[in-house]
């Protein structure tokens, strides 16, 4: 592939990560949301070809775990993959400490936080 064009096409998905990443926030606020962030190499600042979004979003459901993820993915319907991670607030709580997700808030960026009253 011509150099030229690769890096139109970087550009180009480029591009696309970032609106996406900014219309997340947009189409899930309205949700019973609690907390929307981006973590993984995006939110480390790369962004080529291969790099996808990964999504933390916390929110007040009742839903099972998978169901949730596929109705946000439905939701936001992005032109770039995602992998969605979506736990309740309780969930959350109890995760916090594990090395899974001190590793996804380390490179965290919040995109939405619920104000608190």
């Amino acid at each position: 592939m011509d150099s030229t064009v690769l890096a139109l096409k970087r550009q180009a998905y480029r591009e696309l990560l970032r609106c996406s990443a900014g219309a997340i926030a947009s189409k899930l606020a309205p949700l019973d949301v609690e907390r929307i962030s981006l973590f993984g190499s995006y939110a480390r600042g790369r962004a080529d070809l291969f790099t996808d979004l990964d999504v933390l979003v916390i929110m007040n459901t009742d839903k099972p775990f998978i169901e949730r993820a596929g109705e946000i993915c439905s939701l936001l319907c992005l032109p770039v993959d995602a992998d969605i991670l979506c736990y309740t607030p309780e969930e959350f709580r109890r995760m916090c400490d594990t090395p899974f997700m001190k590793k996804i808030l380390e490179d965290e960026v919040i995109l939405y936080e619920k104000k608190s009253t």
